[in-house]
């Protein structure tokens, strides 16, 4: 696979595409085009065969490299429509959910108790007992109240739940910007606080709960970290709590290492750039460094997990991979409105996509956009992509190297599988349909939503006449 500097131009072979003799973008050998004209646009598109490959190598590298026993579940709140996440689910993945909807569609699709770990800072009630009542496999703890909590319950509904302790390692892997630090104690409030002791004290209180069985830790550092040291630094910073852990008789039986490997070709913005891009309209263009493949995560992992249990015994290792995965193999689709240009002031080209409805993570992430109309035509100047809504910032991009286009062609916004159709959002537009394209044949994972739907939970005390 090659990569492309700030010089080169971005080849689509790098995601699997494929250019026609006509320009036209091609995914699963369906013209891009075509895509738009038949299903409509904005519309999200699945390579599913790039899906599959990608969903295969993670667990083939993991699975060949740990020594130990391995298990991927699949971050539900990455990408949760149901056409993907089973296309998922039936390469061997298990579950990993955060809500009361993620455990309900779980289950829809087949997953059972023991396939489904539960994580997020946010777990009601209700939740916490729908969890007992499905007898999921693993509740990550993020704080002292929801441990004391789910104690309570489990004795209530005589049940033991087996939980990990997710912990705030005070680890920033590089390149991340303020919104993706998730390891940071000053950044992030998730987990127990590993250098302020707060994890320490749960340890000691888990000795005392009857209706808890320790299972082991649990950490999550960040999203679209590209340097496998990263986890093994991150691993390192356990050690102590490891050894409390074995010196107070609780067996560490399981280490969670989270998700966040980075997609190959897109990438998040650092603080700097995002202050730079805010600050003076230039969207930072950087080309695409080669990340690593899954392998060197894997044994970047295993000798971390080796400086916690250096007399072993291997503990289960398990990821929550989901824009790794995901994130590669789906496209978004908009159609160019009109184009305007004002001499010393810019060219505006107006989709009917933006940051109002469907590429909310163009805010904080370089994702490439190509022409899917005819690829082959030369950067000209640089345009500002705005989407549908009244407001100045619905954007896609601001000044971003684009081609002469042409009202009526189709833009591609490359990598959408990751957190794009999770924050859609119908301000004032249905959200978008998602087909899936395999070997030239196209399917309808999820229908665009009509404007019956969007109106169907009010009530009106009018009615159509």
């Amino acid at each position: 696979m090659k990569f492309f500097s700030k010089k080169q131009k971005p080849d689509p072979g790098n995601w699997g595409l494929t250019v026609g003799n006509d320009g036209a973008l091609t995914i699963g050998g369906v013209k891009c085009t075509d895509l738009a004209g038949q299903f409509g646009t904005p519309l999200h598109v699945v390579d599913e065969a790039g899906l599959r490959r990608t969903a295969g190598a993670l667990l083939s590298a993991f699975s060949t490299v740990y020594p130990g026993k391995f298990s991927a579940h699949y971050a539900f709140k990455c990408n949760p429509v149901p056409g993907v996440v089973d296309m998922i689910r039936k390469t061997g993945f298990k579950a990993e959910v955060m809500s009361a909807f993620e455990l309900a569609l779980a289950r829809r699709l087949g997953f059972v108790g023991n396939d489904i770990i539960v994580n997020g800072p946010y777990k009601p009630v209700d939740f916490l007992e729908d969890c007992l009542k499905q007898n999921v496999r693993l509740i990550i703890i993020d704080n002292l109240n929801e441990l004391e909590t789910l104690n309570r319950l489990a004795s209530e509904h005589q049940k033991t739940a087996s939980v990990l302790l997710r912990i705030n390692p005070d680890y920033l892997s590089k390149g991340m910007n303020s919104g993706t630090a998730t390891g940071s104690r000053k950044g992030c409030a998730f987990g127990l606080d590993l250098e302020g002791g707060e994890a320490a004290k749960c340890l000691k209180i888990l000795k005392t709960f009857k209706n808890l069985a320790f299972q082991g830790f649990h950490f999550h550092i960040g999203t679209g970290i590209r340097c496998p040291e990263d986890y093994y630094h991150a691993l390192c910073k356990l050690k102590k709590l490891v050894v409390q852990a074995q010196k107070t008789d609780l067996e560490v039986r399981v280490i969670d290492i989270g998700g966040g490997i980075a997609a190959p070709m897109s990438r998040e913005m650092n603080n700097l750039e995002l202050l730079y891009y805010t600050a003076t309209n230039r969207l930072p263009e950087a080309g695409i460094r080669p990340r690593p493949d899954f392998a060197a995560f894997a044994e970047a992992v295993a000798r971390g997990i080796r400086v916690l249990f250096p007399d072993g015994p291997w503990p289960e290792l398990i990821a929550e991979p989901g824009r790794s995965v995901a994130g590669p193999h789906q496209l978004l689709l908009l159609q160019v409105h009109q184009v305007k240009k004002r001499p010393g002031a810019g060219v505006w080209i107006t989709t009917d996509g933006g940051i109002g409805t469907v590429t909310m993570p163009t805010y904080y992430e370089y994702h490439e956009v190509f022409l899917a109309s005819d690829v082959r035509r030369p950067g000209k100047h640089r345009a500002t992509i705005n989407g549908p809504g009244c407001f100045a910032a619905d954007q896609v991009y601001r000044n971003k190297r684009m081609p002469e286009v042409y009202a009526g062609e189709v833009l591609a916004v490359m990598d959408s599988g990751a957190y794009f159709t999770s924050w859609e959002s119908n301000f004032g537009y249905p959200r978008p349909a998602v087909v899936v394209v395999s070997d030239g044949t196209t399917s309808l994972l999820r229908r665009r939503e009509t404007l019956e739907a969007m109106m169907e939970k009010d009530l009106f005390e009018t009615k159509p006449e």
